[in-house]
């Protein structure tokens, strides 16, 4: 690994550390002056093509701005380079190191949520501007517009009362959701907030990183998505949604529709993290990382469905101003 990444980056490393990662591999490289994030993926077109397309976002946040990772060329110009490894062939790239302690390693706090909420909506008023044709043709299963995708990972779950809880999400989602899909903003949006992507630095969220996820997809879905994460393993996980809720609408408004859909947007995520987890473990049991929060996963979606509906939007409306809902 050491010849190539100096071969391609001409680097004088260090140090390399594998880190953790879902689908690909991810390394952090120190040199004898600045820290970088190699990551590799198995090959395929689409996926090489979808790199591109998330480099072209990063390239765009990044300007000016060093709160994002920014791709860095190899010594022949290219951000994205085809490599075979070992016999194998791989997408390869490099990305600038962020600063910054997880989230998921820290006590969280009312004043870091209430940054995270405010970092997460500034980041998304800079992508409403922007195009991606190769983003916005994207269509996987983990955007949640898309939640009808994961229906085939339903037998994988492994106990009967997740298959019943999960399938009763995907018809309350049917119900409720993708009626008004069409009717909500739209944005590219990183989709994917959760704690071990999330940087705290001085007390406050820093950064986001692993723009893996990018989708064209209902504004809403980024709060949502974060609003899951930061409150998943919570006691109340209500209590700590509602702080990112408010902190994100100070910044960014949520329109009233979105908040009607918000109970379930939610459940889908856990939905989608319990369905690919299962289904992860399956087919690479020792990648203990893609299940990892399993355990927490399924024990707020038990909390969730025990929530009625109607008193999270009310709660939710009543935290941003509107009028409460009677039905």
């Amino acid at each position: 690994m050491n010849k190539i990444i100096e071969e391609n980056f001409n680097f004088e490393i260090i140090s390399i550390q594998k880190l953790n990662g879902y689908e690909n591999e991810n390394y952090l490289i120190q040199t004898n002056s600045n820290k970088f994030i190699f990551k590799k993926y198995p090959y395929s077109t689409d996926l090489e093509s979808i790199i591109h397309g998330e480099n072209q976002a990063l390239l765009f946040l990044s300007e000016n701005n060093n709160k994002y990772p920014s791709p860095v060329k190899t010594v022949d110009g290219v951000y994205v380079k085809v490599l075979e490894i070992n016999n194998e062939i791989f997408i390869c790239r490099m990305l600038s190191f962020i600063e910054g302690e997880m989230l998921g390693n820290i006590k969280n706090t009312k004043k870091i949520f209430q940054s995270f909420g405010i970092f997460l909506a500034k980041m998304n008023l800079r992508l409403q501007p922007y195009k991606n044709s190769v983003i916005e043709s994207r269509r996987w299963n983990w955007d949640l517009q898309y939640f009808h995708l994961n229906k085939k990972y339903i037998n994988d779950l492994p106990t009967k009362n997740d298959k019943i809880l999960v399938k009763y999400f995907f018809n309350q989602f049917e119900k409720n959701v993708n009626p008004v899909i069409p009717l909500l903003r739209k944005s590219i949006i990183h989709s994917d907030a959760n704690e071990w992507n999330v940087l705290v630095l001085n007390g406050k969220v820093s950064s986001l990183i692993d723009f893996g996820d990018l989708v064209y997809s209902p504004l809403i879905n980024e709060v949502a998505i974060a609003m899951t994460y930061a409150s998943y393993d919570k006691e109340n996980p209500l209590d700590w949604a509602l702080i990112i809720l408010e902190s994100y609408n100070d910044e960014l408004p949520v329109l009233e529709i979105e908040i009607k859909i918000l109970y379930y947007l939610i459940a889908a995520r856990l939905c989608i993290s319990l369905c690919n987890g299962a289904y992860s473990k399956k087919i690479n049991p020792k990648n203990n990382y893609a299940f990892s929060s399993e355990n927490s996963g399924r024990k707020m979606l038990n909390k969730w469905k025990n929530l009625n509906p109607l008193f999270v939007e009310n709660t939710f409306r009543k935290a941003l101003g509107y009028s409460l809902a009677i039905n």
